[in-house]
């Protein structure tokens, strides 16, 4: 069995007025207007206090690697949200506090 591990490449940047769009709506709202394939787990939360707006770039990692989180954070452009998929593990972190200030 094979496991894919990658960042997925962005399609198209979202321009700044999309996302003042949304800046205001209540995450449950956005959620049910959206594809079920796009929902995720209640679990998600961010790192950082406080809103949580912008384009996501997207990291699949296996449980405690974080090289491609640290290569993510390269990539990622302001305003970017790096949303990671580490298989649900949590014996291991995969963002602590260093790469979190990053």
């Amino acid at each position: 069995m094979s496991m894919n591990f990658e960042i997925h490449n962005r399609v198209h940047k979202l321009g700044a007025d999309v996302i003042a769009a949304y800046s205001g709506l209540p995450t449950a709202n956005v959620s049910d207007a959206m594809p079920r394939d796009h929902i995720i787990a209640h679990r998600l939360r961010p790192m950082a206090g406080g809103p949580l707006i912008g384009p996501a770039l997207t990291v699949r990692t296996r449980p405690g690697d974080n090289l491609l989180v640290q290569r993510a954070l390269d990539l990622a452009e302001p305003g970017d949200v790096i949303v990671v998929d580490a298989g649900g593990e949590m014996a291991a972190a995969i963002v602590g506090e260093i790469m979190s200030t990053y």
